[in-house]
């Protein structure tokens, strides 16, 4: 008696092997890859919101030395449009800067130990800053607005943020 061997099956069985493992592959590749963008994203949100807090504190310092003086003094600023690809709002309030999001989008929490001990709460998409400084600050302004004046009132002790 003659057997029929079936020829050719295991050419099938190892492409589609092969085929499954470069599928796999590719897979892992892609997650990878999407991770660490995300990641870098993330890292790169945080900054551009740390950024501009750290520019408007810095002009609010100079304004000291307009209060030294007694001169009542202004800044034109100029801002960009958006932030992590978002429109977003700055609030001057008592002693408190707020930056955030426009969008109902709520913010990446920042971790207590990755925040800069000035800054007391933080999360990406909205920034407060609570300053130690003696101006009365006051204030709302849009990201949508591109230029905004932050002006120093010398007999109000106050600093205004404007269009």
């Amino acid at each position: 008696m003659e057997s029929k061997v079936k020829k050719g099956q295991h050419v099938i069985i190892t492409e589609m092997f092969l085929f499954s493992l470069g599928a796999i592959i590719v897979i892992l590749l892609y997650s990878l890859l999407n991770q660490s963008v995300e990641i870098s994203k993330e890292k790169y949100e945080k900054e551009e919101y740390l950024i501009l807090a750290d520019y408007i504190q810095n002009i609010l310092y100079k304004f000291e030395f307009c209060k030294m003086y007694n001169f009542s003094c202004s800044y034109r600023i100029i801002l960009p449009l958006k932030l992590a690809d978002e429109t977003y709002s700055i609030e001057l309030k008592g002693k408190n800067i707020t930056i955030s999001r426009l969008s109902k989008a709520r913010g990446r929490f920042i971790p207590e130990t990755e925040r800069k001990s000035l800054y007391k709460n933080i999360s990406i998409g909205m920034i407060k800053l609570e300053l130690d400084t003696q101006f009365n600050l006051t204030g709302i302004g849009l990201s949508t607005w591109r230029e905004m004046v932050l002006e120093y009132i010398n007999s109000e002790n106050k600093v205004i943020l404007r269009k």
